[in-house]
C-alpha cells in the first residue's frame, strides 16, 4: 500500500513523463495502476528475483504477464532474463546492465607477468561457489603455486566455518591464501586495484555485480559459464572461462590465467567496462524510450 500510494503521489504532484519501474513486481504493477489514471507510460526492468521466483506462482503469474505486455518498453539485466521475458510474456525485452559507480582508471596496473594476485568478493553460499574455489585451490599442483603472489578471499554468509577451515589447511601448506570479511565501497575498490584476477566460481548467477565491478576497474576476470558469463567473457575476451561449474574445471581455468599474456585482454576489458558503465546504461534507457 505504501509503496503503491508513493507512486501515485508521485504522478500527482510532480507528473512525470515516463515510470521507470525497478522490478516488475511490485514496482510495475504500482507504475501500471497509476499510470493508467494519469496517462503515463511505464517501462520495467527485470532484476531476475521477480520473473524467476514470481513467475512460478499462478496468480501472481498473470499479474507479471499483464504488468510486462502493458509497458511501453521493458529491460532485464541480463541476455537470458530478456529472453525469458519474452517468452513469458510474448513481447520483446531488451538487455540493460545493472552496476555501480566503482573505480574507472586504477592506479596499479595489472602485473605483465606472474607471480599474479587473485581476490574473490562475494557470499560464502553454495550459489556462489566458494566451496568450488576452495577446492580447486587444493587441486592445484606445485608447479602452478610460484605463479601466484596472494589470493585474498572476501565476505562472508553460511559456509563461514567451512571457510576458514579450508583456508586453514592451505595456509598449513604455505599457500598465501588470506580470508577477509565484507568489504564497504572503497575497500572493495581497494581490493580490486590490488589484484590482478577476479574470481567468479559461481554455480547458480546472472550477471553478478562484481563482474562489472572488475570490468570497471580494467581486471579480468575467472569464471565458471553460468548465466550470462559464459557468453559475455566469450564476445568480451575479458577472462578466462571454465569448462564447467567445477572444482577440476575452475582449477584449470587458474592455471590458463597464469599463462595468458597481459595485452591480449586489454582492449576487451576498455570494452567491457564501457559496456558496463552506469552511465552508458542510463543513455541507452534515454534514448529507447525517446524514440
Amino acid at each position: 500500500r505504501n509503496g503503491s500510494n508513493a507512486v501515485e503521489n508521485a504522478c500527482s504532484n510532480r507528473r512525470p513523463d515516463h515510470i521507470f519501474a525497478l522490478w516488475t513486481l511490485p514496482c510495475g504493477a504500482w507504475a501500471k495502476h497509476s499510470g493508467k489514471r494519469h496517462k503515463i507510460p511505464y517501462s520495467t526492468w527485470a532484476l531476475g528475483s521477480d520473473i524467476w521466483s514470481l513467475g512460478k506462482i499462478p496468480v501472481i503469474r498473470q499479474l507479471l504477464i499483464t504488468t510486462l505486455r502493458q509497458a511501453k518498453f521493458r529491460f532485464a539485466d541480463g541476455h537470458q532474463l530478456a529472453a525469458e521475458v519474452k517468452m513469458l510474456a510474448g513481447v520483446d525485452c531488451q538487455f540493460l546492465p545493472s552496476s555501480r559507480k566503482f573505480a574507472g582508471n586504477p592506479l596499479r596496473k595489472r602485473a605483465e607477468t606472474p607471480p599474479y594476485r587473485f581476490a574473490f568478493l562475494g557470499r560464502w553460499h553454495v550459489n556462489k561457489g566458494i566451496d568450488i574455489l576452495l577446492e580447486a585451490l587444493q587441486q592445484l599442483d606445485e608447479a602452478v603455486w610460484p605463479k601466484i603472489e596472494a589470493i585474498r578471499i572476501c565476505g562472508g554468509g553460511p559456509l563461514e566455518e567451512s571457510v576458514q577451515r579450508s583456508v586453514g589447511a592451505l595456509r598449513s601448506m604455505g599457500r598465501p591464501v588470506e580470508l577477509n570479511s565484507y568489504l564497504d565501497l572503497a575497500a572493495a575498490q581497494a581490493l580490486f586495484e590490488w589484484t590482478d584476477f577476479v574470481l567468479i566460481p559461481s554455480r547458480i548467477e546472472s550477471i553478478p555485480v562484481v563482474f562489472s565491478d572488475a570490468l570497471q576497474s580494467k581486471r579480468p576476470v575467472i569464471a565458471t559459464p553460468v548465466g550470462d558469463l559464459a557468453q559475455l567473457i566469450n564476445s568480451l575476451q575479458c577472462g578466462t572461462l571454465a569448462d564447467k561449474p567445477t572444482p577440476a574445471a575452475f582449477a584449470q581455468a587458474i592455471r590458463q590465467a597464469c599463462e595468458i599474456p597481459n595485452q591480449s585482454l586489454a582492449q576487451g576489458l576498455v570494452t567491457g567496462a564501457i559496456a558496463f558503465d552506469i552511465d552508458q546504461a542510463a543513455q541507452t534507457f534515454m534514448k529507447t524510450i525517446q524514440r
